[in-house]
């Protein structure tokens, strides 16, 4: 009898087994069949998003971005892809630099995935990195610059899908703390975008678009030891998690369910038409941060942005990038900078072009190399200056 009954809870125990075996490979297949996401930049899958409900802290699992108040959204500190390390500690793309200023020379890079470097896989590759590289180099050979300064340091603080309105905001409350000696701007592409695709409800502070839930925080135990099971973390993610897990198209735009408040009534393409740029965001936004920048006493760096026409359907979009460099140019002139004329041929390369605004890594050398001899000429103008 009494083997009877160790039998019997031996073969119970091994049925529990098995269905626990199977219940677990479904709920990994849903989670695996919900995680081919059509969105180039998004990192929340089901499997991304469970490592964030676990507090997993594997670099690999890292969200893209972390949403913060008044700073909007910044590249997730720890970011890792391709096996490298792509944001620093401080939450933005490449090496640290101290908040504390030193003694080489500091440049600040503001913009969006043009500045960020989305078409290379490493910081490095980046045009700040390389950059850095230059100006390092041709300081050592310049003894009037050597004395002045020990080197340069170049943040990238490039936001991929960044405008103007997150430029000046990330200025506002982040960047100006820095002190850079320049602020490089090469921005206006994600600007034409949202204009472009301007809608009836279009605001000027771009909320009817904006969406910027880009990570969720880890849940609480006893809940984070449950969700260790592939099972439950797949209904857990399908029951309460599955409107932030819905990326398909845009990360960084909202399906519309979103509530926003509707306090600008305006048409784009009328104020477009009739030049009524100071209801215009990009030029309101760019004169802003340029005025902040020359006002804390750095030097103003304009780099425009710039069209590979080929892949370029909308003539709208074509217009509005137009519009967007000849209001940078004005403005530099304006406020008082410096600026980089940028168009499609001043890559020299056009197999550097990845798409419509993004190069690769030989594309992105050129950046640095087109920017550096502006550089070289401040340099010596804040070195006399000083």
């Amino acid at each position: 009898m009494c083997k009877s009954n160790v039998k019997q809870w031996l073969f119970r125990g091994i049925l529990l087994v098995i269905v626990i075996v199977i219940c677990e490979i479904i709920g990994y297949t849903g989670m695996w069949l919900n995680s081919c996401s059509l969105d180039f930049l998004s990192t929340k899958n089901y499997f991304n998003i469970r490592a964030m409900l676990l507090g997993n802290k594997d670099p690999e699992y890292f969200p893209r971005y972390l949403s913060l108040p008044y700073l909007g959204y910044i590249p997730y500190p720890g970011y890792k892809k391709h096996e490298v390390v792509q944001h620093n500690e401080d939450g933005y793309r490449g090496n640290k630099v101290p908040l504390e200023k030193t003694d080489k020379f500091r440049i600040l890079c503001l913009g969006g995935s043009i500045t960020y470097g989305f078409g290379v896989d490493s910081p490095i590759q980046a045009f700040p990195a390389q950059l850095e590289i230059l100006v390092n180099n041709y300081i050592l050979s310049d003894s009037i610059l050597y004395k002045k300064y020990h080197g340069a340091e170049v943040i990238n603080a490039g936001l991929e899908g960044g405008n103007s309105a997150e430029e000046l905001q990330q200025y506002l409350f982040k960047y100006r703390y820095y002190r850079a000696d320049a602020v490089i701007i090469h921005s206006g592409v994600n600007d034409a975008l949202l204009v472009r695709d301007a809608k009836p409800d279009f605001q000027l502070d771009y909320t009817h678009y904006r969406r910027i839930n880009f990570h969720a925080e880890p849940l609480p135990q006893p809940a984070r030891w449950l969700m260790k099971s592939y099972l439950i973390s797949f209904f857990t993610i399908r029951l309460f998690y599955q409107s932030f897990a819905d990326n398909i198209g845009d990360l960084y735009q909202h399906p519309g369910e979103q509530t926003f408040c509707k306090w600008s009534n305006v048409n784009m393409d009328s104020i477009i038409g009739k030049q009524q740029y100071e209801q215009y965001p990009f030029y309101e936004n760019t004169k802003s941060l340029y005025s902040e920048i020359t006002s804390d006493s750095s030097v103003l760096i304009v780099f425009p942005n710039a069209l590979n026409t080929k892949f370029v359907k909308s003539k709208s979009y074509k217009d509005l990038c137009s519009l967007h460099a000849a209001m940078s140019k004005k403005l530099c002139a304006q406020i008082g900078g410096t600026y980089v004329p940028f168009e499609f041929d001043s890559i020299k390369d056009a197999s550097s072009w990845l798409d419509d605004c993004h190069v690769n890594a030989n594309g992105e050398k050129n950046k640095a190399e087109i920017l550096f001899p502006f550089l070289v000429k401040v340099m010596h103008q804040r070195a006399q200056k000083n």
